[in-house]
């Protein structure tokens, strides 16, 4: 544990200097465009403010939806204010409403600019709400796609208007129709639909999405070692016994989804481990022993800390399940202690450069045993190495 920690105290330091922060970029106010460094957070929720600077060694300042029409950072995210009709209804499954109309509010909101050209596609997000809009010619008006999931005889039934209007939008005929029977209320759909469409117009048609955060997939090979203790005590006989501290070996591979968001600086994975640790011991004329063979199962979140395009700092936690394999048990003061499978939580941190890692992870003293008046505390610390194939 205390290696965890240490780690962890080495990692603070870089905090404040390995995030992503201001980036090129401009905003629009009064209908004059001013260059600046704008800070880039890769908004998950559309945003009503940006904090921004003119230069690296200037205080930043903060300016609002109601001060600026437009902003663009990094050449990647492109916001747009507008005033608009938006369907607040309730989207989780316990709250819907019973009604089929979109329940209106008007509302002035930035509008992520995903799809540029003859018609352009925006989207607007505000925790579980996700709203699509559009908007043509001019560009001086947007529009809301409307999908509304509500309740009828018990059942969910869905508004689906977004395919009528998107039809009225594009039936020129440079798509087929059919195509609009189907279309489902998404982020990738839409933007693939509204890049055929501006591409069959010969306009010129700018995908910002292709550069913005993505999904995606990292699997790694994970081995490493292991330093492991054992406590076992007796709550009826006094008795205690700790074993020897040892060194193993474990073997991995590690599945982790970047999420969507925030530069990709958050990220969920699952990191399935073969180990085992065996000891024998004498305590005067008392052996113990132990034999325990397992598979650790973390399931957690990860937090990147860029400090370039290759190198970056981590913090990760998990809560780790712990399958027995095959006859494992303790021997201890005359008594056979089978051992259960278990959980823990467990904390790690360490450096990723490129396609290797290495990191360090702590899962807590836990108990791996299940009988009255007896405890077998186990922990270990394991220091892990990793290399991402994809």
């Amino acid at each position: 544990m205390k290696k965890a920690i240490a780690l962890l105290m080495l990692l603070l330091p870089v905090l404040g200097i390995s995030q992503i922060t201001f980036q090129p970029g401009y905003f629009i106010e009064r209908g004059i465009k001013k260059e600046c460094l704008i800070k880039n957070i890769a908004w998950k929720n559309n945003p009503v403010s940006i904090e921004y600077k003119f230069s690296e060694n200037e205080e930043s300042a903060v300016k609002t939806i109601d001060q600026i029409s437009e902003f663009s950072v990094n050449n990647t995210y492109k916001f747009i204010r507008f005033t608009v009709n938006i369907d607040r209804s309730p989207v989780e499954l316990r709250q819907l409403s019973y009604t089929k109309e979109p329940d209106w509010q008007t509302e002035t909101v930035f509008l992520k600019v995903l799809v540029e050209g003859k018609v352009t596609l925006y989207q607007y997000e505000d925790g579980n709400l996700i709203k699509y809009f559009f908007s043509k010619d001019d560009n001086t008006k947007a529009e809301q796609l409307v999908f509304k999931e509500y309740l009828l005889d018990g059942d969910i039934a869905k508004n689906s208007m977004f395919r009528q209007q998107l039809y009225n939008l594009m039936m020129d005929g440079t798509i087929n129709r059919k195509k609009f029977e189907s279309l489902s209320y998404n982020k990738n759909t839409l933007v693939k639909l509204f890049n055929e469409y501006n591409g069959n117009t010969g306009e010129k048609v700018n995908d910002h999405t292709l550069k913005q955060n993505r999904g995606d997939i990292n699997l790694r090979i994970t081995p490493g070692v292991s330093l492991t203790s054992l406590n076992i005590s007796n709550n009826l006989s006094d008795n205690y016994y700790s074993f020897n501290s040892k060194v193993t070996y474990r073997i991995g591979a590690e599945l982790e989804y970047i999420l969507p968001f925030n530069n990709n600086k958050w990220s969920l994975f699952i990191d399935p481990n073969y180990q085992f640790y065996n000891s024998d011991e004498e305590k005067g004329n008392q052996k113990m022993k132990i034999e325990y063979t397992y598979i650790n199962l973390p399931i957690g979140a990860r937090h990147y800390m860029y400090l370039n395009e290759k190198s970056k700092f981590f913090i990760d936690a998990a809560y780790t399940l712990s399958f027995s394999l095959g006859d494992n048990y303790i021997q201890y003061s005359g008594s056979i202690l089978d051992i259960q499978s278990n959980s823990t939580l467990s904390l790690g941190g360490g450096f990723s450069y490129d396609r290797y890692s290495i990191g360090i992870r702590h899962n807590f003293n836990h108990q791996i045993i299940n009988y009255a008046y007896w405890n077998a505390k186990y922990s270990t610390t394991s220091i892990i190495l990793g290399y991402k194939l994809f």
